[in-house]
C-alpha cells in the first residue's frame, strides 16, 4: 500500500520587529532616577556597614578592657599576697576606703533606688516618693542619658503593661554595655526604643533626629496622658534640637566660641537654651496638656534647676539674657544671621503652657523628683564606715568650687577635727573658721552635730563629702581627672599643714576621691588615694637620679676632654644617656609639673604599681549611675607608749575595758585593725 507523502512545512519569513523609538531625553532622565535610587540604596548599605563595624569595634574594645582588667586584678592579687608589714596596713586602708566608696555607689544604682522610691499597687495607683498618680494605660516615657537605661528598665518592671511607649536617647556603647549589667536588662516584651547618639561628647545629626522624633511623639499627647521624663548629668550631646531657623552647625559654632571666650557654664547653658527647641521648658510646653513627671539623677549642686540637665521641663522665658551674653563677649557680629535674628527675639514665649504657672514661676502640671543623689550615697557610706569601726561624719554633699579650693578647705576641715579632739579648738572657733568656707560652709547647727568627742572616736573619724570640683585645663591637657588632681593637691597641702602644726603628725590621714560614673576625667580609673608622703616621696628619688646623671655627665666630659680611650668614652656616653632617661622620667612625674599639665594620671600610674588609683569592682567600663564625686577622709591616731606596736595587725580585740576606743566600737566592727590607745594623750 503506497504511503502518502508528508506535507512540507512552509517556512515563513520572520517578521521584522519594529524597533521602538527611544527618546534620548527620557532615557537620560530614567538613568538619572535609577542612579539616584542606587546611590540612596548604597548610602543605606554603607551606613549599616559602618554601624555594624562600629558595634564590632565597641565589642572588641569592651572585651579587651574586661580582659585587661582581669589580668590587672590577677597581678594585683599576686602583689598583694607578697606584701608585708606597713605595706599590708596600707593595703587594708585602701580596701576599707574603696569599700566605703563602692557601697555608696551601689546604693544609688537606679535599679536599686527606683523600687525603693516608686511603688505600684498592681491596679491603677502609681506612687512616686509618696505622691500618687492614677494610671489607665496612659503612661509614656522619654529620656536622655546613660542612667536612663537602668532607670527605664526598673521602671518598666514596676508598671508593666501600663506603659504604652518609651523613647530613650543614650550614649554610644550603652546598648552593648547592658549585657555587662544584668540589672540593665529590659523586659523581653519591652515597649521602650533605644537610640544611640552623640560622638565624643558632642551632638551629632543622630541626636537631632532622635530628639525630633520624641518631640513629634509628645505633640500627640492628651490631657489624660502621663509623661515620665528621665534625665541625668552630661546629656548636652544627647538633648539637642536646634530651632527650625538655625542648623546644628550654627549652634555648635556659637557654643564653641563662647567656650573659647572663657564664658561660664551658666552663660553657655543660657545661650544653649535660647537656641534650642526642647531645652528651657520647651518639652513641657510641647507635652501640654499632658501631666509631666521629671525623674532626675544628679549631684544636685547649687546650680539652678533651669541649668540642671538642660531644664527641658523648667520654665524659662528665654528673654534678653542670651543677647546680653553674646554682646558681653563681642560675639554678636561673629555669628550667622539666622542665629543673630533668633537671639534678638527678646519677647518671652507665651504658649498655652505658659499660662499654667504658679506664683514661683513653675509649671503646675510638672512635678520634679530627684530620684538619686550623692546625699543618698553618703547615707550608705556612713553605715559602711560605722561597720568598719570608724565614726562617720557627714559634712556636705553639695560642695562646689575650684579643685585647689577643695583641697585647701578639706585640709583645713581635717586639721580642725583633729585639733578639736585634742582640745585645742572649741565649737565656736570651728564655726568661725568654716562658716564662710567657699567649698564646705558649716552652720552653727552642723558644727554642734559633727563636733568630735573622744568617747565617740572608735577606730578613727571618717569625713564624708561630695560635690563637683571644677578643673582649670591648660591648652593641651594630659591624662587625668578632678579626683586624681584633688588627691595630689590634698597630699601636698596636708604635708604643708603638718609642718605648720606638729601635733597633726601624730595622726594618719588618708583621702580617697572617686567618681560615681566609674571614670575620672579621661582615664579608666575612678579616682585616687592621697596621703602625706604621696607627693613628697618623689623628690628624694628625683634628687638621686639627678645626682647620678650629673656624676655620669662629669665622667663622660672628663674622658671626652682627655680623648684617650674611645671605648671608655662610648661606654660613659651610654651610661650618661641611661641616667638622663631615668632623670627625665622623674622630671615628668614631679607633682608641680603634672598638676600644671593636667597629667596627674602619669604620676599615679608610675608609683606603687598603680595601687594609688581607684578601680571600681562594680563594672567593667563604667557604672550606670552618675551622682557626682564622692570623697572620704580617714583620720586615725596610732597612739600609745609601745613604740608603734599597735600600728600593726592584731589577732585579738583590745581587752582594756577602760580604753575609749574599745568602748566606742560598734558591734559589727571587724578586728583587723585594733588600737589600744588613750585618745588625747601624746605619744612618748
Amino acid at each position: 500500500m503506497a504511503t502518502r507523502p508528508k506535507p512540507q512545512k512552509l517556512h515563513r519569513k520572520p517578521r521584522k520587529r519594529k524597533v521602538p523609538y527611544v527618546d534620548p531625553v527620557l532615557e537620560e532622565e530614567r538613568a538619572k532616577r535609577v542612579a539616584v535610587v542606587q546611590a540612596k540604596r548604597q548610602k543605606v548599605i554603607d551606613r549599616i556597614r559602618l554601624s555594624l563595624e562600629n558595634r564590632r569595634k565597641d565589642k572588641i574594645f569592651i572585651e579587651n578592657a574586661r580582659f585587661d582588667k582581669e589580668e590587672r586584678d590577677r597581678r594585683k592579687a599576686i602583689r598583694d599576697g607578697r606584701k608585708t608589714g606597713s605595706e599590708k596596713i596600707m593595703l587594708q586602708i585602701r580596701n576599707d576606703l574603696s569599700q566605703i566608696i563602692e557601697t555608696g555607689i551601689r546604693c544609688v544604682y537606679t535599679s536599686v533606688i527606683i523600687p525603693e522610691k516608686i511603688k505600684y499597687d498592681g491596679r491603677s495607683i502609681l506612687s512616686i516618693k509618696g505622691v500618687k498618680y492614677r494610671l489607665q494605660h496612659n503612661l509614656h516615657i522619654v529620656g536622655w542619658g546613660k542612667e536612663a537605661v537602668t532607670m527605664s528598665s526598673a521602671f518598666e518592671r514596676i508598671v508593666g503593661k501600663q506603659l504604652r511607649k518609651g523613647w530613650l536617647v543614650v550614649p554610644r556603647k550603652s546598648i552593648f554595655m547592658m549585657w555587662s549589667f544584668p540589672e540593665a536588662f529590659p523586659p523581653l516584651d519591652s515597649r521602650i526604643s533605644y537610640v544611640e547618639a552623640g560622638a565624643d561628647g558632642h551632638a551629632d545629626e543622630k541626636s537631632v533626629i532622635a530628639t525630633r522624633r520624641i518631640v513629634n511623639y509628645c505633640k500627640r499627647l492628651k490631657k489624660r496622658d502621663l509623661l515620665i521624663v528621665m534625665l541625668s548629668q552630661g546629656i548636652d550631646d544627647l538633648l539637642c534640637l536646634p530651632r527650625d531657623t538655625i542648623t546644628l552647625r550654627d549652634k555648635l559654632r556659637v557654643l564653641n566660641r563662647l567656650k573659647a571666650a572663657k564664658a561660664t557654664p551658666e552663660e553657655i547653658n543660657t545661650v544653649r537654651n535660647k537656641l534650642s527647641a526642647i531645652r528651657g521648658g520647651d518639652l513641657a510646653r510641647i507635652a501640654y496638656p499632658a501631666r509631666v513627671v521629671t525623674l532626675i539623677t544628679s549631684d544636685v549642686s547649687a546650680e539652678p534647676k533651669s541649668q540642671l540637665s538642660g531644664g527641658p521641663c523648667v520654665y524659662d522665658p528665654k528673654g534678653e539674657k542670651a543677647l546680653a551674653i553674646l554682646t558681653k563677649y563681642g560675639l554678636l557680629n561673629r555669628v550667622s544671621l539666622s542665629v543673630r535674628e533668633l537671639v534678638e527675639e527678646t519677647i518671652p514665649w507665651t504658649m498655652a503652657a505658659d499660662k499654667q504657672l504658679d506664683a514661683n514661676k513653675k509649671y503646675k502640671f510638672v512635678h520634679e523628683y530627684v530620684i538619686a543623689c550623692n546625699a543618698d550615697a553618703m547615707e550608705c557610706m556612713a553605715v559602711e564606715s560605722y561597720k568598719l569601726g570608724m565614726f562617720p561624719v557627714k559634712l556636705n554633699s553639695i560642695c562646689s568650687g575650684d579643685i585647689q579650693e577643695f583641697a585647701r578647705e578639706y585640709v583645713k576641715m581635717t586639721s580642725l577635727m583633729i585639733l578639736a579632739v585634742e582640745g585645742k579648738v572649741d565649737k565656736l572657733e570651728m564655726f568661725q573658721e568654716m562658716k564662710d568656707s567657699p567649698v564646705c560652709p558649716l552652720t552653727d547647727e552642723k558644727v554642734q552635730e559633727i563636733f568630735p568627742a573622744k568617747e565617740h572616736w572608735g577606730l578613727g573619724l571618717c569625713l564624708l563629702l561630695g560635690g563637683r570640683p571644677t578643673v582649670n585645663l591648660c591648652d593641651e591637657p594630659g591624662q587625668g581627672g578632678p579626683n586624681q588632681e584633688l588627691a595630689l593637691y590634698f597630699s601636698l597641702y596636708w604635708y604643708l599643714r603638718t609642718q605648720q602644726y606638729p601635733i597633726l603628725r601624730e595622726y594618719t590621714v588618708w583621702f580617697l576621691g572617686g567618681s560615681s560614673y566609674g571614670k575620672d576625667g579621661n582615664t579608666p580609673a575612678a579616682g585616687a588615694y592621697g596621703y602625706k608622703s604621696l607627693s613628697t616621696d618623689v623628690y628624694p628619688e628625683f634628687d638621686k637620679a639627678k645626682s647620678a646623671f650629673n656624676a655620669a655627665y662629669a665622667k663622660w666630659w672628663k674622658l671626652n676632654e682627655e680623648r684617650r680611650f674611645r671605648s671608655k668614652i662610648a661606654d660613659a656616653y651610654r651610661e650618661m644617656q641611661e641616667f638622663k632617661s631615668i632623670r627625665n622620667k622623674y622630671v615628668d612625674i614631679l607633682p608641680e609639673r603634672v598638676l600644671a599639665e593636667n597629667n596627674t594620671n602619669l604620676l599615679f600610674s608610675s608609683i606603687n604599681d598603680e595601687d594609688e588609683l581607684l578601680e571600681l569592682k562594680t563594672g567593667n567600663y563604667y557604672t550606670f549611675t552618675n551622682v557626682g564625686d564622692l570623697h572620704v577622709i580617714r583620720i586615725v591616731r596610732f597612739q600609745c607608749n609601745c613604740d608603734g606596736v599597735c600600728h600593726g595587725h592584731q589577732e585579738k580585740v583590745c581587752t582594756d575595758v577602760e580604753c575609749p576606743v574599745h568602748q566606742s566600737l560598734s558591734a559589727e566592727a571587724h578586728s583587723k585593725l585594733q588600737y589600744c590607745c588613750r585618745i588625747g594623750a601624746r605619744k612618748d
